[in-house]
């Protein structure tokens, strides 16, 4: 009976000894396994590692590495939805860490990789190509920026092709105007994208359809003065010669066409990598840019060429455009010109607001000039210390440009009226 009371004892020791020896991981202990799992491919395993380290130490210094971990892991399973979340949220609840241009790339390529067909919705094309810039802004001297450039050239061209299609598909069935609108806009965001000749060769076979056929000619003569290596010259070549119209010599004719379906010029992709070292940078520059973006009225680029600081332009004249197609104003100006815009519009009248900045009136300009004829009603003009204001009232209008052109240095807006207001006009004239 003693012997086995002792046995009892000893035993109990033991067990009690064991559990005490017996050692909880630590948060490098899953940081490690996590880390054996991922790179062995193991994903799951590794997702399940460092979530227990997140849990069980969240003030861990592996904890961040881990959180990013999780997301690339989702990643490779190409579970993209869950990938986007934890990088979102890596993102917003780090942004100081040193691995967020690893992050944002990755979150960016979880929508690039669900990229569609050019035929259909491209919602994840525009949401891959928003964190590509937006990387490529960040991070320049990042490696992935040079990545995320590539990625951009190839989400651009997938958006130019849907909207190729669309305006293709429009052409087919005789929706002209459906079809102008959307080739334009290809033309004034993607010109440099490799389906831009076939859009804009279609574009002159669009408008020609509609019977614009001075504006078909133009853009006709843009495809062999943008792309004269492209198999759509020769036969814009041929439909020129068909058409017999005369062409604008003074402008880029592809600027003249956008003008008339009330885009702006082309805009290529800027070349987002430029990385500035500290010692180039201008902190002057940089505050006038945050000054500029601040505005809250206006919404315009300025001109390519701005004036001197100093040297105050003159605004010499306004006047409504010889020509009926398209409808626009002229201003004639001393020099080029910086400006914001600003439309309003209501029941029955629209207002364009444009502010000149470092610009004079000239002394015999008259400060209220009366236009009445087809959608233009009248113009007003008041300068102040800033510059000077030039408010355009016409009627209703769906869209307008503002087109800066050189020798002599002027500024064309050209508006395009609502639906009725064109049949309106097409009956008058």
């Amino acid at each position: 009976m003693r012997h086995r009371r002792f046995f009892t004892l000893a035993l109990l020791g033991v067990l009690a000894a064991g559990c005490a020896t017996k050692k909880l991981p630590t948060g490098q202990d899953y940081y490690s396994q996590g880390e054996n799992f991922y790179n062995r491919k193991l994903y799951k395993g590794a997702i399940d590692n460092y979530q227990h380290l997140i849990d069980q130490y969240p003030f861990s210094a592996y904890a961040e590495d881990a959180e990013l971990k999780i997301g690339l892991a989702y990643y490779q399973m190409k579970n993209y939805p869950e990938a986007i979340n934890s990088l979102t949220d890596f993102i917003r609840m780090h942004p100081t860490n040193k691995n967020l241009p690893t992050a944002s790339y990755y979150l960016g390529m979880s929508y690039f990789d669900q990229m569609p067909a050019p035929w259909q919705d491209q919602s994840m094309t525009e949401k891959a190509l928003e964190q590509f810039r937006s990387l490529e802004r960040q991070f320049p001297e990042s490696p992935y920026a040079s990545l995320a450039h590539d990625r951009i050239e190839v989400c651009r061209e997938m958006l130019a092709r849907n909207e190729l299609m669309i305006g293709t598909y429009y052409q087919k069935r005789a929706n002209y105007r459906a079809a102008e609108s959307r080739l334009a806009e290809l033309m004034e965001k993607y010109p440099e994208t490799p389906v831009a000749p076939d859009a804009l060769y279609n574009l002159g076979v669009t408008l020609e359809k509609e019977g614009k056929k001075y504006s078909a000619a133009q853009a006709f003569a843009a495809v062999n003065v943008h792309f004269k290596d492209s198999r759509y010259a020769a036969m814009a070549r041929a439909q020129l010669k068909k058409l017999n119209q005369p062409i604008d010599t003074e402008e880029d004719p592809l600027r003249m066409v956008l003008a008339e379906g009330g885009f702006g010029p082309p805009q290529p992709e800027p070349p987002l990598i430029a990385v500035k070292h500290h010692e180039d940078a201008n902190p002057e520059a940089a505050a006038d840019n945050a000054d500029s973006e601040a505005l809250p009225k206006f919404d315009s680029p300025p001109a390519d060429k701005a004036p001197p600081a100093g040297e105050p332009v003159t605004l010499r004249g306004v006047r409504l455009a010889s020509s009926s197609n398209p409808l626009s104003v002229i201003f004639d100006m001393s020099g080029p010109v910086k400006f914001e815009k600003h439309l309003s519009s209501g029941p029955g009248f629209a207002s364009l607001t444009v502010h000149l900045l470092n610009t004079q009136p000239d002394s015999r300009l008259d400060h209220h000039i009366v236009f009445d004829r087809s959608i233009f009603k009248d113009s007003d003009i008041k300068a102040d210390s800033g510059g000077t204001t030039v408010t355009v009232n016409t009627g209703p209008v769906a869209r307008f440009a503002i087109i800066p052109l050189e020798d002599p240095s002027r500024l064309l807006v050209t508006f395009t009226p609502e639906e009725h207001d064109l049949e309106t006009n097409s009956q008058g004239s």
